[in-house]
């Protein structure tokens, strides 16, 4: 008898012990979400728009939107990825690829058309910015449930500026009166690398970015940045023009550097010594951009959690 009163508590105790290890097992889950889930991929198509001495508005040289030539506008591309710290801040990396043009034919400014300077290049950009959200992304909503779940309903539209440091490689080109092209360091158009005082150029600066940003979100997934970016560089010869005219006769006889040094010899402010370009004031350009942004999927999991 005490074998079948011991061996009944057993079974006993032990279907209670199963049987509450069961509902805990079953009604206590936990869920996180992916530290990915703040990350965004992006991708972009634009125009850009030089802002130096070469071309410009129809008036005499100024900076940023004053400056606008729609004549200069070119293509260039980006991509990029964007990590949100919170709803104000996130951290972005670009890589832009581009070209940059400006020419004097574009401007029926006397000061500036006269000369018949012009060039186009290649740009790479890369960089690193911090976006502060001055229209953040905050959702906003109400408990729900036994539970007390948030309800979150993010804005569709949020805005943000934009600055942080970044990198560019350019290298001015232009185009001889029979088509070839040159690359216009190589000629010393200014003089540089045979004057004591004019050192060659870099074909890299430092710039300071800073972007003016509105972002329409699509989806949970995806957004649609629309972008207005300045560009302010450490270099003034992005379009190979930045200081006076020289004397020809540094060329020694050489037609190709000859002519882009001074494509119009013998007009009035041309002559050696005479302002070509503005060294006080280096070169800019901007990007206008129409970015997609893709952030990673939300993952949610649950596991078993025991109650004790």
């Amino acid at each position: 008898m005490k074998k079948v009163i011991a061996l009944a508590t057993f079974v006993l105790f032990g279907t209670i012990f199963v049987n509450s290890q069961g509902a805990h097992f079953h009604r206590y889950t936990t869920t996180w979400n992916s530290t990915f889930d703040n990350l965004e991929v992006m991708g972009g198509v634009g125009f850009t728009q030089f802002m130096g001495d070469a071309g410009g508005a129809d008036q005499i040289g100024t900076n940023f939107l004053a400056d606008f030539d729609f004549d200069a506008l070119r293509p260039c591309f980006l991509l990029g990825a964007r990590y949100r710290l919170n709803h104000f801040i996130a951290f972005r990396l670009n890589l832009q690829y581009g070209i940059l043009k400006g020419h004097d034919q574009y401007t029926s400014y006397p000061g500036r058309a006269f000369r018949n300077l012009g060039f186009r290049s290649p740009l790479l950009e890369w960089g690193g910015l911090v976006e502060f959200y001055f229209i953040p992304d905050q959702p906003t909503g109400h408990k729900h449930g036994q539970h007390h779940k948030r309800i979150k309903k993010n804005k569709i539209v949020t805005a943000y500026i934009a600055t942080g440091i970044a990198g560019c490689y350019f290298n001015p080109l232009g185009d001889y009166t029979d088509g070839s092209t040159y690359e216009l360091h190589l000629l010393h158009t200014e003089g540089q690398g045979i004057l004591a005082t004019r050192p060659d150029y870099a074909l890299t600066s430092f710039v300071i970015p800073v972007n003016l940003g509105f972002r329409f979100r699509l989806s949970e997934a995806f957004s649609v940045d629309a972008e207005l970016c300045y560009r302010k560089s450490f270099s003034d010869y992005m379009d190979d023009i930045s200081q006076t005219y020289v004397d020809p006769s540094l060329f020694a006889g050489d037609p190709v550097a000859t002519y882009f040094a001074n494509p119009v010899p013998g007009t009035l402010g041309t002559e050696p010594g005479s302002q070509r370009g503005d060294p006080t004031d280096p070169d800019g350009y901007m990007f206008l951009m129409v970015n997609v942004s893709w952030r990673f999927s939300t993952t949610a999991r649950s596991v078993p959690k025991y109650y004790n």
